[in-house]
């Protein structure tokens, strides 16, 4: 039987590393970063989500908090049957407004909905 490895995975996230980008420099280290840091099958695998991937965006608050339904969802380890990461489709999720990205890369909060 196959169990989850943490080099497998980290280098799997290398790997990956060219096929996106945030567009933004800092952005795109902060995320590479937080990727290499998973230490487990439960962490949460930090990554870019294009904004074409969100649905019904509705704005619950003038600070620029935002409700949207994402389309594949994050990833989770399903190790029950397949052994691998799958994707939780149409979830719901919070989103930021990143007016200045140096504020936001020191402030960062992750949220579960």
């Amino acid at each position: 039987m196959h169990k989850w490895c943490k080099s497998c995975e980290t280098n799997e996230l290398k790997n990956n590393f060219s096929k996106w980008t945030s567009g933004n420099e800092k952005v795109d280290n902060l995320i590479q970063e937080m990727q290499l840091k998973i230490d487990s099958y439960k962490d949460v695998i930090f990554e870019w989500i294009p904004y074409i991937q969100f649905n019904n965006i509705n704005e619950i608050d003038k600070d620029g908090l935002y409700l949207a339904i994402w389309k594949d969802g994050p990833l989770y380890y399903n190790s029950d049957f397949t052994i691998e990461y799958k994707r939780v489709r149409n979830v719901v999720v919070a989103l930021g407004c990143l007016y200045n990205s140096h504020e936001f890369l020191n402030n960062i909060i992750v949220y579960k909905v």
